[in-house]
């Protein structure tokens, strides 16, 4: 019997196993705080309870966990709170990152020792900004969502190296923390977990097992990232395979075969559960069609908006889904989203649908330094929200110009958690309970991929247009 856990960005979700009847129980329930800064204590609280009450009456034989990544908080030696947790969401490091990007040989030699970039999502700048305005790190832990779960259900402080790599301080060369990096920070002072492969585990201490309603000594393995356990989930383990996922955020996940580094691309290098990644992340995807439904049509729901979209139309205004900062492929995280080249006759439907397709357009751009870098992908496997859209999963295949295998496995990183726990476990992981349907594809209309060319050209115009300019005076504030 698996127990798989995650605290996402905006719930609390939880996926029970018995391989012996093949019996699959999946919940989720929304966090009551879903604010980048958020009370990790809290979020730690509701998520086991919806781990308790899932298997009220049934007695499991591993735990797996399953977090963001990016996120961070800081914790006195008894865990009790410092700082809420800033999730990958928060920019009140801007200032901070901003500094350190101005100086080209700093994000070089930032990005081949990581194999991340100079940006405020990373808990490296925001734990900078903390201490540059004061506080002092000395005798704290910074741990992650996941790390605090962990610590609270079997006592001991670890990360797995697939989290620890999306901090920004985990040295690519050695799978260590970079002491070179901490120390040019400022932030050296600060306690960190200990690094452990993917494969670790404690056993659930009193507390944890009063908590959850489970036996103490219970297997809890060491949480892994949401993003590393989708391709774990959706089984894209394989040099080329690339993960597409559109949930809150977008990102792109090619497994290769080794880190790799260019410095005048918007790509990443972290590790998953089962080797390197190189992939893209933008802030902004569902968030920004959550952000236009509320503000455009508060009171449709999205199978009645759906109606109202017509794929014939090539005269939208173009999208900017930078609501929320970016990412990839800029990684500046002053820049601000919004519409460009309104007319008088743009209607709110043609408003929401340029949301739509300028989201695509942003994660095509990632796509190309991917490609540019990587090759092109053998398989591409779409999963998320974006799988409720009849019209933007098809969207999506034509912006892309390329099949779309869809994966209908529901929460992919919590099957890549559960995939993880069987392993430990001697039993198969991929149970037959977890393996998808027969693959369905989505087939790009080609002829509709070149018209949405033109129009993809129009964002890339727009998004030139709109770079911050380099001497812009920094706002001031932060976390």
């Amino acid at each position: 019997m698996i127990l798989a856990l995650e605290a996402s960005t905006t719930s609390a979700k939880c996926l029970i196993l018995d391989t012996r009847t093949g019996a699959v129980d999946v919940r989720s329930r929304r966090f009551s705080d879903e604010g980048p800064a958020r009370d990790a204590d809290g979020v730690t609280a509701e998520l086991l309870a919806l781990g308790r009450e899932a298997a009220a009456g049934r007695r499991v034989d591993v735990i797996a966990l399953s977090s963001t990544w990016h996120g961070m908080t800081l914790r006195h030696q008894d865990l009790s709170a410092v700082t809420p947790v800033y999730e990958w969401p928060y920019t009140g490091a801007h200032g901070e990152a901003a500094r350190h990007r101005a100086d080209p040989e700093f994000t070089s030699w930032f990005r081949r020792r990581t194999g991340c970039l100079v940006n405020a999502s990373y808990p490296a700048f925001k734990l900078a900004k903390l201490v540059r305005d004061g506080l002092d790190p000395r005798g704290l832990l910074m741990l992650d969502q996941g790390g605090l779960i962990f610590a609270r259900l079997t006592g001991r402080i670890w990360t797995s190296l697939s989290t620890a790599s999306g901090t920004g301080m985990l040295s690519i060369d050695t799978g260590e923390w970079d002491a070179d990096v901490l120390q040019h920070l400022g932030i050296a002072a600060v306690g960190l977990p200990e690094l452990r492969p993917h494969s670790a585990w404690a056993p659930l201490q009193p507390e944890g097992a009063a908590l959850l309603g489970q036996p103490v000594g219970t297997p809890v393995l060491v949480p892994g990232p949401d993003g590393g356990l989708n391709q774990i989930g959706d089984r894209a383990s394989s040099i080329g395979d690339m993960t597409f996922s559109m949930g809150t955020s977008g990102a792109l996940r090619m497994t290769t075969d080794r880190p790799v580094i260019r410095p005048d691309t918007g790509v990443w290098t972290y590790r998953s559960p089962a080797g390197w990644l190189s992939g893209a992340a933008t802030s902004g995807c569902g968030n920004c069609v959550d952000w236009a439904r509320r503000r455009l049509f508060p009171d449709l729901d999205y199978a009645r908006l759906e109606s109202l979209l017509d794929p014939a139309r090539t005269d939208l205004p173009v999208f900017l889904p930078f609501l929320f900062g970016e990412r990839s492929p800029g990684w500046d995280d002053r820049r601000r989203g919004g519409f460009i080249d309104v007319e008088p006759q743009h209607s709110a439907a043609d408003l929401y649908q340029s949301v739509l397709h300028g989201i695509l357009y942003s994660l095509q751009h990632c796509l190309t330094e991917l490609v540019a870098l990587n090759g092109a992908p053998r398989r591409v496997v779409l999963s998320g929200g974006v799988l409720s859209s009849p019209y933007w999963s098809q969207l999506a295949a034509d912006v892309f110009g390329m099949p779309l295998e869809v994966s209908d496995l529901q929460h992919t990183s919590l099957v890549g958690a559960t995939r993880l726990a069987l392993e430990h476990a001697g039993a198969d992981p991929d149970h037959p309970a977890l393996r998808a349907s027969e693959p369905r594809v989505i087939l790009p209309d080609l002829s509709r991929t070149a018209l949405l060319d033109v129009q993809r050209e129009r964002y890339i115009r727009a998004y030139d247009r709109t770079r911050p300019a380099e001497d812009l005076a920094l706002v001031p504030g932060g976390i």
